[in-house]
Order: structure tokens, then sequence, then C-alpha cells
């Protein structure tokens, strides 16, 4: 386990990012690790593995055994790890990401905007033969690129579509998607409220993708449903494939909805 998970880590700089090393290191070590094997794994010096964790231990993140004298992650983070969980959007919309797999039979996404990007946060597969895998939990895109991530790009305002724009150029280059590209994907947005990438990042795959937005006004996320381009004939994406996904997400809506509501309360 410790080789297949900290093979390619480099050491990395600031205290913040120090101290995360750490706990990546121990959340590989279910059994505990001791400082001898914490320095070895972290590519930290032994003053400065000692240091960070003495730090961990003043606000519980991390407890050490008086017997054994390996350390462990501590109550105070499983407790973070618990509250964490009850907003993770991934998690609230996992029931609803395997209808949609099972009814379509096709892969479903779930992205959410961070920044100028859009991150895949989930993503659940269906029973069809040939699947497209185009995204991963983990990918990051620049908002704009895929259906999902275009879907959260069409639903700004204005001002932070251009502003994403310009601070993506480069990499939207990348994906050779352009401003005018992205003008007319929000043209078709508007009209028929949802986006469409029709081959844009695999070819002969396309996805459809609707925004998620709390009864706030808030953009939490958006669904997506690709498939080979014969699977995504207009008539199956108007009679199937957008009633479905606008059916989970109004769902996934109103359980956040829920959340911001018990929040204030």
């Amino acid at each position: 386990m410790w080789e297949r998970g900290m093979a390619s880590i480099v050491a990395p700089k600031g205290s913040i990012a120090r101290a995360a090393r750490v706990l990546d290191v121990l959340s590989l070590a279910p059994d505990g690790a001791d400082l001898t094997e914490i320095v070895a794994r972290s590519n930290f010096t032994k003053t400065t593995t000692f240091r960070v964790l003495a730090s961990l231990r003043d606000v519980n993140y991390v407890y050490q055994d008086p017997a054994s004298r390996v350390y462990r992650l501590g109550s105070k983070l499983a407790e973070l790890a618990r509250n964490a969980e009850r907003i993770d959007v991934g998690a609230l919309a996992e029931r609803g990401m395997k209808r949609l797999a099972e009814m379509s039979e096709d892969t479903v996404f779930l992205s959410v905007p961070e920044g100028a990007s859009a991150i895949c946060v989930s993503r659940t597969v269906g029973a069809f033969p040939i699947r497209t895998l185009t995204l991963d939990k983990g990918d990051r895109r620049p908002l704009g690129v895929g259906a999902g991530s275009l879907a959260l790009f069409c639903s700004l305002p204005e001002e932070q579509r251009t502003a994403m724009c310009r601070v993506n150029q480069n990499w939207l280059a990348d994906y050779g998607v352009t401003e005018d590209d992205l003008a007319i994907a929000y043209n078709f947005f508007q009209s028929n409220g949802y986006a469409l990438n029709k081959g844009g990042v695999v070819s002969g795959m396309s996805a459809i993708a609707v925004p998620v937005v709390t009864a706030s006004g808030r953009l939490v996320a958006a669904l997506a449903i690709g498939a080979i381009n014969e699977r995504m004939e207009q008539a199956r994406i108007d009679d199937i494939l957008l009633p479905g996904l606008r059916r989970e997400a109004r769902r996934l809506a109103d359980r956040l909805t829920a959340f911001e509501k018990e929040q204030s309360s």
C-alpha cells in the first residue's frame, strides 16, 4: 500500500502543505506509523516531521499511542470528515446518478465549479457495452469544456463568463475551444435549457448536461449523461435523457436547499 500510494510524491512547501502531506502519509497507514516511517514517507527531515506532528496533535488531528509510540489520525479529523460527508455533493447525488445510469444505460457525470475550473467529483457507469469514460473522478477542465463544465459556464452571469474566458484563454485553446464556440454554446443553452457537447472532447462521443441550482440561486453542480453519438439522437435526448437529468437535478437541488435551510436555522 505504501509503495502504490506514495511512490511519486515530492515533499511540498508551506506549513499547510506539510501538514497535509503528513496527514496523507497517515491516511495510508491504518495501523499507524512511527516517526521514522513518517519521515521516510513524507520526504521531510526528522525535525520538520516532529514539528508538524506536534502541531497536528495540538488540534487533535493526530494522536500518538503512548505504548507503541505510533501516530494515528485523530478524533477531530474524523469529526471534520463526518461533517464534510454531510455536504458532499457527490454523496448526495449518488442514488440519483445510479437511477440515471440504470435508466439510460449510459455514463453519468457530476461536476462542480471551482474557480475557473470544473471538477468531476463522481461518475456512474451504465450497462451499455460501449462506455464514454471521458472523465474520471478528480479530473479538472476549464469551464466550458465538456457538457457538465459547459452547463456550469452557461449558468454564470455575463461578467463571470467573460472573466472565465480571459483567465482560461490558453487552457481553452488546448482543447481547441474559442470564445465564439462558447458564445454559440451559450445561445444553445439559453434556447434549450441544457448544454450539449457533440464530440468536442472525444471524437464519436457526445454528452448533455443540466445545472444544479439551489432555491437561493447558488450554482452547485452539473449533471451530465455521456454516450456514443449513435445513442444521442434528438428524440432520445428529448424523450428520455433530458427529462431524467432534469428530474434528478431538481431532486439534488432540493436536498441541497434543505441542507442550506438547516444550516441557517
